[in-house]
């Protein structure tokens, strides 16, 4: 039991000694991801170890992975700082289940099973978090790519009424049914780049950019290469990806419901289970 006792013991004084040097160093960086990721009160000592051993300098090749996702998820701008409080909420993690496993262990008695389930879950931990944001970063792109032929076919009708292409833009954003949805949001921030005068062109490569999304790319450069045109090229070339873009919206729509309904089997192998035993058990008594 103290062969256990002792490493947990020494690991939250530890904790505790770095969070009384730290103090409040990181606190206004702290105030800024409040809400958006959990275990807070343990980033103080997380980010210190970050920077006290150059963790994310040692390991760029494996964050520089994690950082790419943050980019597409929140942009270039904050991508550095998600990724850093993000390796700190891992640290945080990795600590946590460790001082948990240990001290679950001492109060077992020494029990090895639940030394060896503890350390398989620390180790499992890291790994889920960065699949979890895999599927965050699956999930904007499919939003985006289920919201953008509603989009293109505004650009069109809107085009078609007379509208310039910037026009056509605002009034996408103004009149959108879901202000907080990721396209819109990115979109928001593109028009409010183009109602400060900066370059056209410019807004919507960086738009395209920030979204990191194959089918933005042939949308925005579809844009550029026409708008200066007008008429009917532009209509024409939306309308040709307005259609490419449906089908691409359909095949989501059809890979969700089969995902859903792959979700669904594991449920129903245990009430099947379940009925069987309630079915079965009183003719077994009998027998």
């Amino acid at each position: 039991m103290v062969f256990y006792l002792v490493p947990a013991l020494v690991i939250i004084c530890i904790i505790f000694v770095i969070s009384l040097r730290v103090g409040k160093r990181y606190e206004i960086v702290i105030e800024q991801f409040k809400g958006q990721y959990p275990f807070l009160f343990m980033a103080p000592v997380s980010l210190y170890l970050i920077d006290q051993y150059k963790i994310m300098e040692r390991l760029y090749g494996q964050i520089v992975k994690v950082q790419q996702k943050m980019i597409s998820l929140y942009g270039n701008r904050t991508a550095l700082q998600h990724t850093r409080m993000y390796l700190a909420q891992l640290i945080s993690i990795i600590l946590i289940c460790l001082v948990a496993t240990l001290l679950f262990t001492a109060l077992a008695e020494g029990d090895v099973a639940i030394l060896i389930v503890g350390l398989f879950f620390t180790l499992i931990m890291p790994y889920a978090m960065v699949n979890k944001l895999s599927s965050q970063e699956k999930e904007r792109k499919d939003k985006i790519l289920i919201e953008l032929p509603e989009v293109v076919n505004k650009l069109i009708l809107l085009i078609n009424a007379g509208e310039t292409v910037q026009q056509a833009l605002v009034r996408c954003v103004t009149t959108a049914n879901n202000p907080n949805s990721p396209l819109i949001v990115e979109l928001t921030e593109a028009v409010n780049k183009m109602v400060s005068n900066e370059p056209f062109h410019q807004v919507l490569n960086d738009f395209s950019k920030k979204c990191g999304i194959q089918e933005i790319s042939i949308f925005t450069t579809t844009i550029l290469l026409n708008y200066r045109k007008g008429g009917n090229d532009l209509i024409i070339a939306l309308r040709d990806l307005s259609r490419e873009l449906w089908e691409k919206r359909k095949n989501i729509s059809k890979t969700k419901g089969e995902e859903a309904s792959s979700k669904l089997v594991f449920p129903l192998i245990l009430i099947f289970v379940a009925v069987m035993i309630i079915v079965g058990y009183p003719a077994i008594t009998i027998m």
